[in-house]
């Protein structure tokens, strides 16, 4: 997520946080010709493209157009298309430490760098390996440092945040999320990284997966259940 400077679809397509001033184009890089209109999604767009139709569809099932369940407690969310939770934290650690260490190198000084285009993959890889030994130790500051890897700007990454909390609150209803138990959280997470990591555009993989995060700090998982234990099914 880069700074909230001078942004429009012709630079960042998915910009957080598009000034105010664009609005009346009095920023803008490309003028105020007659082929952009300010959108409160995108910011400034060309007139007549649709920005939703190019939208990269790579996973069944992650996309705005999921289907929306309702738990016993009454929390509403979106279905999940799989069960990446389940998944061993020890494999799942294990794996995207691999992949992290990988795009890792040393630099003239000795120091580990990784290569400026392996940035993001590099970044969803280390907060996977973070969310794993979270589901393994139960060390809240590891879905922090999952946090942080996904975006290390504070406020940049309360303002994703609050975006997608917005969203829910229009969507549901407002804290309809503290009806839904960690692990869930923690799955749609785990999801939206890999869709992201995949290639996946239905959706703004990033900025959900941080809501998710945050709503698994704050909630409690289901009696009972366990991310390494057997979990006995309940009728």
């Amino acid at each position: 997520m880069g700074e909230l400077a001078n942004k429009c679809c012709k630079c960042e397509p998915y910009e957080v946080g598009f000034i105010a001033e664009c609005k009346d184009r009095s920023n803008c890089l490309y003028g105020d010709g007659a082929d952009m209109q300010w959108d409160d999604k995108f910011g400034l767009i060309e007139t007549g493209k649709d920005y939703m139709a190019e939208n990269t569809k790579v996973i069944d099932g992650v996309g705005k157009d999921a289907e929306i369940i309702t738990n016993a407690a009454g929390g509403k969310q979106s279905k999940a298309p799989m069960a990446m939770y389940l998944v061993d934290p020890n494999y799942l650690e294990l794996m995207f430490k691999d992949m992290a260490e990988k795009m890792e190198y040393l630099d003239e000084g000795d120091s580990t760098v990784v290569d400026e285009k392996n940035i993001d993959k590099y970044s969803c890889c280390v907060a996977i390996e973070n969310i794993a030994i979270y589901m393994r130790t139960g060390i809240d500051w590891n879905l922090t440092l999952a946090m942080d890897s996904l975006c290390d700007d504070t406020l940049q990454q309360i303002i994703a945040i609050a975006k997608v909390l917005q969203y829910g609150a229009d969507r549901y209803e407002p804290n309809n999320w503290r009806l839904i138990p960690e692990e869930e959280h923690i799955n749609h997470a785990l999801i939206h990284i890999i869709a992201h990591l995949a290639g996946d555009t239905q959706d703004d993989h990033i900025n959900h997966a941080l809501c998710r995060l945050m709503m698994a700090k704050a909630t409690e998982k289901s009696e009972g259940f366990s991310y390494t234990n057997y979990v006995k099914k309940t009728s």
